[in-house]
């Protein structure tokens, strides 16, 4: 008889929490099922389990929302928090994937192949602690967990560099962010949206009003 390893069993389950552009479902599908987002110019592979997350909730981070860095994927900065909580609201959406799903995003996000070896740290560790730091990554290298849900951890990703250089992201990005706003906070007016953008770091200072106000009323 086969031996099933216990890290990855389908009791194993993790809410993961997107705040930038995997705030839309057909972007996220993008890690679960392979493709290429809208608007990026990167393919991915998907994960190598591709079933639908089995559930997925608005949910509020309580920790700083910044664009920052350079995706080439992208033509831009791309969303990260600040790892401290704080009074912020950050507004995400969390879904409910396996341990082993929640890996394969976490090297995809990070620009390794799939499949790999297992990056993010064991799942009892997951569920005891709060932070982690994934050795050799630069980029979406910082784990954070910002809470728990019928037992399950959720988890979000941050930069693993506390010096990444703040920016402005792409039009593309920011309309990503938009779309995925609309879809899971539907009664969220596009005013509310543009409120909400347009005080975040990275955008404030950089991205004029009418320019900001295009994207999100204009699209």
């Amino acid at each position: 008889m086969a031996t099933r390893n216990p890290a990855i069993t389908e009791d194993h389950l993790v809410w993961y929490a997107g705040y930038g552009s995997n705030l839309l479902r057909e972007r996220f599908d993008c890690y679960i099922k392979g493709g290429q987002p809208k608007g990026s110019t990167r393919t991915y592979p998907g994960c190598r389990d591709k079933a639908d997350p089995r559930a997925d909730s608005p949910v509020t981070l309580r920790h700083e929302f910044f664009f920052a860095d350079h995706s080439k994927a992208w033509n831009g900065a791309v969303g990260f928090i600040r790892p401290v909580a704080s009074n912020a609201a950050t507004l995400a959406r969390m879904y409910l994937i396996s341990y082993g799903q929640f890996n394969d995003v976490v090297r995809q996000e990070n620009g390794k192949t799939v499949p790999g070896n297992m990056i993010v740290p064991p799942y009892e560790y997951l569920s005891r602690g709060n932070h982690w730091e994934i050795a050799g990554v630069r980029l979406y290298g910082r784990l954070i967990k910002t809470g728990a849900k019928d037992e399950h951890p959720i988890l979000a990703f941050t930069a693993t560099s506390d010096d990444f250089v703040v920016g402005p992201p792409s039009e593309a990005y920011i309309k990503m962010i938009v779309s995925g706003l609309e879809e899971t906070y539907p009664c969220m007016r596009k005013s509310e949206i543009l409120d909400y953008l347009r005080r975040t770091e990275g955008i404030r200072d950089t991205i004029p009003g009418d320019v900001l106000g295009a994207c999100v009323l204009g699209r």
